[in-house]
């Protein structure tokens, strides 16, 4: 299977504006309680108005975020950049369980890594439950990884964003903007 034949044609990718906290809300409905967890480290039945205002708070440059909309305009997932100094950015994603397996996942990632080198990151640093093993697969099929550390549950992986992505990764970059 290529990646066009994953990717929804009616699915449109484009960069998420401060406060647009409607967006976060429909993504996060859509996660079940062990989507959650695996993107929030632990049970997270609901986002407190703390989180929610962070997660919100894009700015297109320190703390940068895709989303992905269905065919109907629906939310259905998220990728973010946060700086975490110089050229280090942190990576978080989130798919709607509906919408998991077709490929929503490389399209925000690629978009996301595309938007971090404009922005000139040149480091990737994603926290990742270690039995997360489909976000993990994900990076690395995506991004060169540089390094991975694991820290019980939890694994660091560093992706190289100064590498070239492949022709087609860099096609549907493009097309997702």
């Amino acid at each position: 299977m290529t990646v066009t034949e994953l990717r929804p044609p009616a699915v449109t990718v484009r960069e998420l504006r401060p406060g647009e906290t409607e967006v976060l809300d429909a993504v996060f409905a859509g996660l079940s309680d062990r989507s959650r967890y695996l993107r929030f480290h632990g049970a997270t039945p609901r986002l407190t108005g703390a989180v929610r205002r962070h997660l919100t708070a894009v700015d297109g440059r320190r703390h940068l975020a895709v989303a992905a909309h269905g065919p109907q305009g629906e939310p259905i997932g998220i990728a973010r950049l946060v700086s975490l100094g110089l050229r280090d950015a942190e990576l978080g994603i989130e798919v709607v369980d509906a919408w998991q397996g077709r490929g929503i996942g490389r399209r925000l990632l690629t978009a996301v890594a595309a938007r971090g080198r404009e922005e000139r990151y040149t480091r990737l640093v994603a926290d990742v439950l270690t039995e997360n093993t489909g976000m993990r697969v994900l990076l690395a099929s995506v991004l060169p990884i540089l390094s991975v550390e694991s820290d019980g549950p939890e694994t660091t992986l560093v992706a190289d964003l100064r590498a070239a992505l492949p022709t087609r990764i860099t096609a549907l970059a493009r097309a997702a903007a």
